[in-house]
This record gives C-alpha cells, sequence and structure tokens, in this order.
C-alpha cells in the first residue's frame, strides 16, 4: 500500500462516494458543487490536498484532507517560532473494504509524509467516531465541552461597543491574546472566512438567514462567530472575553444575533481561557454538555513537542 495525493478527477469520485456519508440536506449534484466550492475557497486552494491510501493494483482503499494550519511554539527564551501544522478532515473507508485498517494505515504513512515537511509541528483532527482508530496512529484526545446557549430578542449592538462585519475579520483576528502555553494552534482570516463561506452555502437549505454580522466587540473583548454548515447554529469561532462583565455582553450580543437570523441556539466551544467564566450563564438557560463528536486529538510531528495536559483545547474556528 502506498499514500498519494489526488488529482482533480479523483477528487470528484472520491465526492460521489463520500456524498452517503457527509451529503446531510444536499442532493448529490448539490454536494459536489458543495466540495468544489469549498475547495475553491482561497485557504483551500493554498493549504488544501486530498490523500489517497492506494493498493498495489491502484485501486483507492481510503482517503482523507489535509489543510494546513499555523502553530506556534515558545523556544527557552519565551518567543514565538512559527511553524506548520496539519488539520486532517473527510477520513473515509468505502463500506465495503471496512475492517481492514486501510484508516489505520492511511494515519500513519500521513503522518510520516507530513513529518517531512518543513517547519513541521503536529497533526490536528476532530473525530467523530471517538478515540481509539486515531489513538492507535499517535493521537491524544484532548478535553471536549460545549455549551449551548438559547437564543434572546434585542438589538444584537446594545450589549457591546461595535458589531463586526466579514471586512472585519482580519482586524478582530489581531486584537485577540494569543495562548500563554508553550504550543498552540492558531488560524488564519482566511480559515475563519472557509466557515464563513460553509454558511454561506447551506442558508439557503436551513430555513434561516445569514447573520450579517460575525462578531462583536465588547472593551477589550472579542468574539467571532458565525453559521457554519448543515446546523441552525450560530458557533462562535473564536472568544477572548477579558473580563466576566464583557464575556456576558458578547455572548448577550451572539444569542441576539442567533434570535435575529432565525437559528436555534448559540454554540461555544469550552476553552481554558474562558471557562470560569461561562458558568456565570447558567442562569440564562445556558448547559455544559460533552461534546458529541469533534472530539479533538492532536498528534506531534517533531520530537519533545508538548502536548497535552499543556496544550489548549483548540477554539472551533480551528475545526475542519
Amino acid at each position: 500500500m502506498h499514500l498519494v495525493a489526488a488529482s482533480d478527477e479523483q477528487q470528484l469520485q472520491r465526492d460521489a462516494l463520500t456524498y452517503s456519508e457527509w451529503g446531510k440536506l444536499l442532493s448529490p449534484q448539490g454536494y459536489a458543487a458543495r466540495e468544489q466550492r469549498l475547495r475553491a475557497h482561497p485557504w483551500s486552494r493554498s493549504d488544501m490536498r486530498t490523500w489517497l491510501l492506494c493498493g498495489e493494483d491502484g485501486g483507492v482503499l481510503a482517503s482523507c484532507e489535509t489543510f494546513r494550519t499555523r502553530s506556534f511554539l515558545r523556544n527557552d527564551e519565551g518567543s514565538l517560532v512559527p511553524g506548520d501544522s496539519f488539520a486532517i478532515a473527510s477520513v473515509f473507508t468505502e463500506e465495503r473494504l471496512r475492517g481492514h485498517g486501510y484508516a489505520t494505515r492511511l494515519m500513519d504513512l500521513l503522518a510520516a509524509e507530513l513529518e517531512r515537511q518543513p517547519h513541521a509541528h503536529a497533526a490536528l483532527l476532530f473525530s467523530d467516531v471517538g478515540p481509539r482508530i486515531y489513538a492507535r496512529s499517535g493521537y491524544q484526545e484532548l478535553p471536549a465541552w460545549d455549551w449551548h446557549l438559547p437564543p434572546a430578542p434585542g438589538n444584537p449592538g446594545e450589549p457591546v461597543d461595535s458589531l463586526l462585519r466579514e471586512e472585519d475579520l482580519a482586524t478582530a483576528l489581531g486584537r485577540l491574546r494569543l495562548p500563554e502555553v508553550p504550543f498552540f494552534f492558531w488560524p488564519t482570516p482566511a480559515q475563519l472566512d472557509w466557515h464563513l463561506e460553509r454558511g454561506r452555502i447551506y442558508v439557503e437549505h436551513l430555513g434561516c438567514s445569514l447573520p450579517p454580522s460575525v462578531g462583536a466587540n465588547a472593551g477589550a473583548s472579542t468574539i467571532l462567530w458565525g453559521l457554519t454548515g448543515r446546523s441552525a447554529e450560530l458557533t462562535v469561532l473564536m472568544l477572548d472575553a477579558r473580563s466576566p462583565s464583557e464575556a456576558q455582553a458578547l455572548l448577550e450580543a451572539a444569542r441576539r444575533e442567533a434570535s435575529r437570523s432565525g437559528l436555534s441556539r448559540v454554540v461555544v466551544w469550552e476553552e481554558p481561557s474562558h471557562a470560569p467564566l461561562l458558568p456565570r450563564l447558567q442562569g440564562e438557560g445556558a448547559t455544559r454538555v460533552a461534546r458529541d463528536g469533534s472530539l479533538p486529538m492532536v498528534r506531534p510531528l517533531r520530537p519533545g513537542l508538548p502536548l497535552s495536559p499543556l496544550l489548549p483545547t483548540p477554539p472551533r474556528g480551528l475545526w475542519v
């Protein structure tokens, strides 16, 4: 067995097979158009590849995608050293080929390929099938808790200093504090816009509106959000809350934006930086739940990379 990068034609062939797994809400033609549209996004064009595990006869046994994402490692002096990490998505084996260890072999060969990349730090994935299959290939799971907040009536702009538009993504991302940890992943504005592109694709199928804002500022604090996929939810992509009052203002704005756009709830991935602030919201109907799917898992691609328990749970903006 060997690993190859897929051609454009092979990517289209995989689209036809993966529709049954990830084509919810879309027709086969709509799903194929979605995949081509996402691959045409600037972030995908520069940083995505589709990989195939092939048998000796050339037949495809399994496939996945990788997206290059930024990561930072602190050196002994405390300075940040940028590098490349790789988010892995869409790991797929046809049903008739399952049970033979092909997905594990794919992940092992892919890790060896990525280790050879210059400045490689780590591989990151979000498992919907639990940790076991990826633990075989050296991946470690990270904590995964969500907060669900109900929509709230009102003007989203009232609790905050300003609402943000799509053209504000880069400036807003630049306001966020970088984690004070030995190693972390960090998205680019194009990566966050890729999430918003998913919302632009799905909004016509969900019976809701595309949120007119993508986040808010309150004091020194910033939140970024969006309709990001096939559920009518407002998903918080990034949250940097400097105080309890600013956290409450930002999340109240998110709840109001969800209500204005006809979305069912606000979903916040719990991170160490803002975990102490979220229980204050329980009196307002917020609930903390163990995440159902999208379990974050990380594999080092270089010796000595500091991981759990030092690695923070990645923000939702890093999901693929």
